[in-house]
């Protein structure tokens, strides 16, 4: 009655093996929910199809991000999210088109739209590292000088 099973010892042996590994599975989940790159596109999309002047805000939850000009990446520590652009775009990298997508007129930031043209398409060809993300996702319709373009930063 008052005996020691073989049993019982390989059971809690057993036990404690389990309960530490499920302990480790627990501890490696990503405590974020990935980024919504969908959703940032589908926002970039809706002012791409809308009138010349159109203009929107979007919260952005990632810590990195690639724009190129018809894919959009996200990056955080609950993985990473891709997602394809209807139409083609340009990411804010320069001055000029980081004060165009705040609201300056391109004829103020820039002194032709020769110059406008030719700094959209050195940017369209740059290189595209992941690079911090922007809390909020800024994207403006400009149209100029015969270049329509939507500007995303």
């Amino acid at each position: 009655m008052f005996e020691t099973h073989v049993d019982t010892l390989y059971l809690w042996v057993g036990l404690g093996t389990v309960s530490i590994a499920v302990l480790g599975v627990v501890v490696g989940l990503p405590t974020t929910a990935p980024p919504d790159a969908t959703g940032a596109a589908a926002t970039i999309d809706e002012v791409t199809t809308s009138p010349a002047g159109s203009v929107t805000h979007r919260g952005l939850i990632a810590e990195e991000w690639i724009l190129t000009n018809r894919e959009i990446r996200l990056r955080n520590d609950g993985g990473t999210a891709i997602a394809r652009l209807i139409r083609a775009v340009v990411p804010a990298r320069t001055d000029q088109l980081r004060a165009v997508l705040d609201g300056k007129r391109p004829a103020g930031a820039y002194d032709t739209p020769d110059t406008f043209r030719r700094d959209i398409r050195e940017v369209r060809n740059a290189d595209t590292d992941w690079r911090p993300a922007p809390d909020q996702l800024t994207v403006r319709h400009v149209a100029w000088g015969g270049t329509d373009v939507t500007i995303v930063g």
